[in-house]
């Protein structure tokens, strides 16, 4: 209780803080605090890669979780190798989905206010939706994570795809959270299974998490 409680204070703080940057910059990467567009596509590219590679079925279904104002569905539209994938965001921040369903006016269906999937996909995919973070307490912040992951877990078919900015040991720096891989990994493999991880392409300092499902 104590724990779920923490937890939403630290979704408050995220929401505020989210909602505030895209008011003030709009619907564009930085309007969520990215560096720039080319780092965003780049972390894009890499989840919707690694789901290529591993997806067991031609049409996957792909939960965008943390999905801001729907940049990833539009580079799959966009983007002919990734176009048979079948889209859904969700979100914590009801501003990032009002954002989502006035870009995409004639596909507001594919948005919902949340933190997991309403049903089930084949897989979740979290580009940074980890990486800024609004507390000074590692292990709250890492605890969060994994919880989330769970959640997802349940209610994906085949697994789930993610990026965070990494270091040598994990820390918090400037409410920016980085994660120690190989800590990571041993985590993640004990509560879910093998997972995997390589460097994400284009982007330094950046790794991009696979965990599948038997």
């Amino acid at each position: 209780m104590f724990q779920r409680m923490k937890f939403a204070a630290l979704e408050r703080r995220l929401t505020r803080a989210y909602k505030n940057r895209l008011y003030a910059l709009g619907a564009v990467p930085k309007g969520v605090f990215w560096r720039n567009q080319s780092t965003q596509i780049a972390r894009f590219d890499a989840l919707l890669s690694i789901v290529r590679k591993i997806s067991p079925v031609a049409h996957p279904a792909v939960a965008d979780i943390g999905c801001g104002y729907g940049a990833l569905l539009e580079f799959i539209q966009k983007t002919p190798r990734y176009q048979t994938m079948r889209y859904s965001g969700y979100d914590i921040n009801a501003a990032m989905i009002s954002a989502c369903t006035d870009q995409f006016a004639d596909q507001k269906e594919l948005f919902a206010v949340g933190k997991y999937p309403s049903g089930a996909v084949d897989f979740c995919l979290f580009s940074g939706t980890f990486n800024l973070c609004h507390t000074a307490n590692l292990d709250l912040w890492e605890d969060y994570i994994f919880a989330n992951l769970q959640d997802c877990w349940q209610r994906s078919r085949y697994g789930l795809v993610l990026n965070l900015l990494y270091a040598p040991k994990s820390h918090i720096k400037n409410q920016i959270f980085y994660a120690d891989r190989q800590k990571f990994i041993t985590r993640a493999s004990r509560l879910f299974g093998p997972t995997h991880a390589v460097s994400t392409p284009h982007v330094t300092g950046d790794v991009t998490f696979a965990i599948a499902k038997p």
